[in-house]
Protein backbone atom coordinates (compact mmCIF):
# COMPACT_ATOMS: atom_id res chain seq x y z
CA UNK A 1 0.00 0.00 0.00
CA UNK A 2 0.78 3.68 -0.37
CA UNK A 3 1.48 5.70 2.48
CA UNK A 4 -1.49 8.39 2.68
CA UNK A 5 1.70 11.29 3.61
CA UNK A 6 2.75 10.60 -0.18
CA UNK A 7 3.10 13.91 -1.79
CA UNK A 8 4.00 14.06 -5.64
CA UNK A 9 6.71 15.79 -6.69
CA UNK A 10 6.60 15.76 -10.27
CA UNK A 11 7.87 18.28 -11.97
CA UNK A 12 9.34 21.57 -10.08
CA UNK A 13 7.21 21.82 -7.56
CA UNK A 14 9.17 24.63 -5.37
CA UNK A 15 9.04 26.99 -8.84
CA UNK A 16 7.79 30.04 -8.83
CA UNK A 17 4.40 28.71 -9.63
CA UNK A 18 1.70 30.15 -7.57
CA UNK A 19 -0.80 27.57 -8.79
CA UNK A 20 1.67 24.80 -7.64
CA UNK A 21 2.01 26.49 -4.05
CA UNK A 22 -1.64 26.35 -3.80
CA UNK A 23 -2.41 23.42 -4.95
CA UNK A 24 -3.28 21.35 -1.79
CA UNK A 25 -5.50 24.06 -0.55
CA UNK A 26 -7.26 23.97 -3.40
CA UNK A 27 -7.61 20.69 -3.72
CA UNK A 28 -8.93 20.82 0.28
CA UNK A 29 -11.41 23.42 -1.10
CA UNK A 30 -12.81 21.77 -4.24
CA UNK A 31 -12.92 18.35 -2.78
CA UNK A 32 -13.49 18.40 0.85
CA UNK A 33 -14.90 21.71 1.28
CA UNK A 34 -17.18 21.94 -1.62
CA UNK A 35 -17.46 17.88 -1.74
CA UNK A 36 -16.43 17.80 -5.76
CA UNK A 37 -15.01 13.99 -6.69
CA UNK A 38 -11.15 13.72 -8.00
CA UNK A 39 -12.24 13.66 -11.10
CA UNK A 40 -14.29 17.05 -10.90
CA UNK A 41 -11.44 18.48 -8.47
CA UNK A 42 -8.79 17.94 -10.89
CA UNK A 43 -10.52 19.62 -13.65
CA UNK A 44 -12.07 22.60 -11.62
CA UNK A 45 -8.49 23.16 -10.50
CA UNK A 46 -7.16 23.56 -14.11
CA UNK A 47 -10.64 25.78 -14.98
CA UNK A 48 -9.76 28.14 -12.12
CA UNK A 49 -5.95 28.67 -13.61
CA UNK A 50 -7.60 29.04 -17.23
CA UNK A 51 -10.10 31.35 -15.95
CA UNK A 52 -12.86 29.39 -17.05
CA UNK A 53 -16.29 29.22 -14.98
CA UNK A 54 -18.44 26.30 -16.63
CA UNK A 55 -20.64 24.49 -13.91
CA UNK A 56 -21.54 21.70 -17.07
CA UNK A 57 -18.03 20.86 -17.13
CA UNK A 58 -17.98 19.71 -13.99
CA UNK A 59 -21.25 17.85 -14.20
CA UNK A 60 -19.80 15.78 -17.10
CA UNK A 61 -16.90 14.69 -14.75
CA UNK A 62 -18.99 13.64 -12.36
CA UNK A 63 -19.22 10.22 -14.48
CA UNK A 64 -15.64 9.51 -13.73
CA UNK A 65 -16.14 9.87 -9.59
CA UNK A 66 -14.71 7.66 -7.77
CA UNK A 67 -13.16 4.83 -10.40
CA UNK A 68 -15.07 4.57 -14.05
CA UNK A 69 -14.55 2.97 -17.53
CA UNK A 70 -12.94 -0.04 -15.61
CA UNK A 71 -12.13 1.59 -12.61
CA UNK A 72 -9.82 3.49 -13.87
CA UNK A 73 -8.96 6.63 -10.85
CA UNK A 74 -11.08 9.47 -11.39
CA UNK A 75 -8.20 12.16 -10.55
CA UNK A 76 -6.39 10.52 -13.64
CA UNK A 77 -9.44 10.59 -15.74
CA UNK A 78 -9.79 14.53 -14.95
CA UNK A 79 -6.21 14.99 -16.07
CA UNK A 80 -6.88 13.22 -19.18
CA UNK A 81 -10.02 15.70 -19.45
CA UNK A 82 -7.80 19.05 -18.52
CA UNK A 83 -5.64 17.97 -21.15
CA UNK A 84 -8.38 18.21 -23.86
CA UNK A 85 -9.55 21.22 -22.10
CA UNK A 86 -6.00 23.06 -22.70
CA UNK A 87 -5.11 21.19 -26.20
CA UNK A 88 -8.83 19.73 -27.76
CA UNK A 89 -10.98 20.33 -30.39
CA UNK A 90 -14.31 22.36 -29.09
CA UNK A 91 -15.81 23.71 -32.48
CA UNK A 92 -15.87 22.31 -36.06
CA UNK A 93 -13.60 25.08 -37.20
CA UNK A 94 -10.79 23.66 -34.94
CA UNK A 95 -7.92 21.20 -35.94
CA UNK A 96 -7.90 18.32 -33.62
CA UNK A 97 -4.64 17.99 -31.58
CA UNK A 98 -1.84 15.84 -32.91
CA UNK A 99 -0.82 15.72 -29.88
CA UNK A 100 -3.12 15.01 -26.84
CA UNK A 101 -2.42 10.99 -27.49
CA UNK A 102 1.08 11.26 -26.83
CA UNK A 103 0.37 13.68 -23.81
CA UNK A 104 -2.13 11.52 -22.06
CA UNK A 105 -0.11 8.53 -22.95
CA UNK A 106 2.88 10.38 -20.99
CA UNK A 107 -0.08 11.49 -18.03
CA UNK A 108 -0.90 7.49 -17.44
CA UNK A 109 2.94 6.52 -17.48
CA UNK A 110 4.10 8.98 -14.99
CA UNK A 111 0.67 8.20 -13.07
CA UNK A 112 1.28 4.48 -13.36
CA UNK A 113 4.86 4.32 -12.03
CA UNK A 114 3.93 7.04 -9.07
CA UNK A 115 1.11 5.44 -7.73
CA UNK A 116 1.84 2.17 -8.71
CA UNK A 117 -1.22 1.64 -10.55
CA UNK A 118 -4.09 3.41 -12.21
CA UNK A 119 -7.24 1.97 -10.63
CA UNK A 120 -8.89 3.31 -7.80
CA UNK A 121 -8.23 -0.38 -6.73
CA UNK A 122 -4.94 -0.68 -7.49
CA UNK A 123 -4.05 2.54 -5.77
CA UNK A 124 -6.26 2.48 -2.48
CA UNK A 125 -7.34 -1.20 -2.04
CA UNK A 126 -11.09 -0.95 -0.84
CA UNK A 127 -10.13 0.55 1.97
CA UNK A 128 -11.92 3.69 2.77
CA UNK A 129 -9.58 4.82 5.64
CA UNK A 130 -6.84 5.04 3.00
CA UNK A 131 -8.67 6.66 0.36
CA UNK A 132 -9.69 9.34 2.17
CA UNK A 133 -5.47 9.95 3.55
CA UNK A 134 -4.26 9.14 -0.27
CA UNK A 135 -7.32 10.65 -2.35
CA UNK A 136 -6.47 14.25 -2.09
CA UNK A 137 -2.07 13.72 -2.42
CA UNK A 138 -3.64 12.32 -5.73
CA UNK A 139 -5.91 14.28 -6.95
CA UNK A 140 -2.99 17.42 -6.66
CA UNK A 141 -0.67 14.94 -7.99
CA UNK A 142 -2.36 14.51 -11.26
CA UNK A 143 -2.84 18.43 -11.77
CA UNK A 144 0.59 18.23 -11.17
CA UNK A 145 1.77 15.87 -13.49
CA UNK A 146 -0.64 17.48 -16.29
CA UNK A 147 1.01 20.85 -15.61
CA UNK A 148 4.73 19.13 -15.81
CA UNK A 149 3.93 17.72 -19.03
CA UNK A 150 2.44 20.32 -20.44
CA UNK A 151 4.99 22.29 -19.33
CA UNK A 152 7.54 20.71 -20.26
CA UNK A 153 6.55 20.66 -23.82
CA UNK A 154 6.42 24.22 -24.11
CA UNK A 155 2.59 25.15 -23.37
CA UNK A 156 1.95 28.08 -21.69
CA UNK A 157 -0.32 26.70 -18.70
CA UNK A 158 -2.46 30.25 -18.03
CA UNK A 159 -3.81 30.37 -21.61
CA UNK A 160 -5.16 26.94 -23.80
CA UNK A 161 -3.54 26.02 -27.08
CA UNK A 162 -7.14 27.04 -28.74
CA UNK A 163 -6.84 31.07 -27.57
CA UNK A 164 -4.05 31.20 -29.89
CA UNK A 165 -5.38 30.17 -32.97
CA UNK A 166 -6.30 32.65 -34.99
CA UNK A 167 -10.55 33.05 -35.21
CA UNK A 168 -12.53 32.44 -38.55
Amino acid sequence: MHDGSKECQCGARAGADRWLENLDALVGELNADQRFCCSQTVLAIGMRRLGIDDPDLLRAMEGFCGGACGGTCGALAGGAALMGLYLGKGTAREPRSETIRQYVKELTETFRAYWKGTTCESIVHGDAELRRRICPNVIAGAAEMVWSILGEHGLDLDRRKIDRMPRQ
